[in-house]
């Protein structure tokens, strides 16, 4: 099964002490492996990502280049790309972004890329939630961009669903899911952290819905 162990480690090319903790440090948070070179050593490598500041990004000149500035503002998408260069190999993941949204007192929100968890996140609000959603379908490059919000909560579901759409149209597919089944069962588990709406935003997210313009 594919998995980040897969993917070759991102190399970090730069001699700027301080450039690259802050680049390493993001890396770990995203569960990446990474192989430290020089500017020179990189530019020889067959590295299919490389991570480096704007100076030294001079010396590597090659593709697959992206700038520390870059992984600091938009992690998720870096992480996209990575994977992305991996499916050569798994070209029967499919590349798409799906994103799945539990609502409720606190909205849990899966992201799944090639059908991988880039990250899960619990926001505490509808006006969170759509910033948060809209900064990663505008972020993150995909060829489909799918939302599935659970149905738990009717009013909440259609209510983020009719902003999606007026911000992006038929940029994304919005669909509404049944969310039966997708919810741990209380007793079973601590909510700690949202542990529970995050792993039913999960759940969601791999479960096909009704298309929100043909449900209401």
């Amino acid at each position: 099964m594919f998995n980040l162990t897969s993917c070759p480690p991102v190399i970090v090319a730069t001699v700027s002490g301080r450039s690259y903790y802050r680049i390493i440090n993001v890396l770990k948070s995203l569960d990446l492996r990474y192989l430290s070179l020089s500017p020179e050593e990189a530019a020889l490598s067959n590295g299919r990502v490389i991570i480096t500041t704007n100076d030294e990004s001079r010396i590597v000149n090659r593709e697959g280049v992206f700038l520390d500035t870059q992984l600091e503002k938009y992690p998720l998408s870096i992480k996209a790309k990575i994977l992305q260069n991996c499916m050569g190999n798994y070209g029967s993941a499919k590349e798409q972004l799906v994103i799945g949204i539990d609502p409720g007192k606190r909205i849990g929100i899966s992201i799944l890329y090639c059908q991988f968890e880039l990250d899960k996140i619990i926001v505490s609000s509808v006006h969170a939630t759509i910033e948060r959603i809209s900064f990663i379908l505008s972020s993150i490059d995909s060829p489909t961009k799918i939302v599935r919000i659970g149905d738990g909560s009717v009013d909440l579901s259609h209510q983020i669903a009719g902003i999606l759409n007026s911000n992006f149209k038929d940029k994304i597919i919005i669909e509404i899911v049944d969310e039966y089944g997708t919810s741990i069962r209380e007793g079973t588990e601590k909510n700690r952290g949202g542990i529970r709406d995050m792993s039913s935003a999960r759940k969601i997210a791999f479960r096909k819905g009704k298309i929100w313009n043909s449900y209401k």
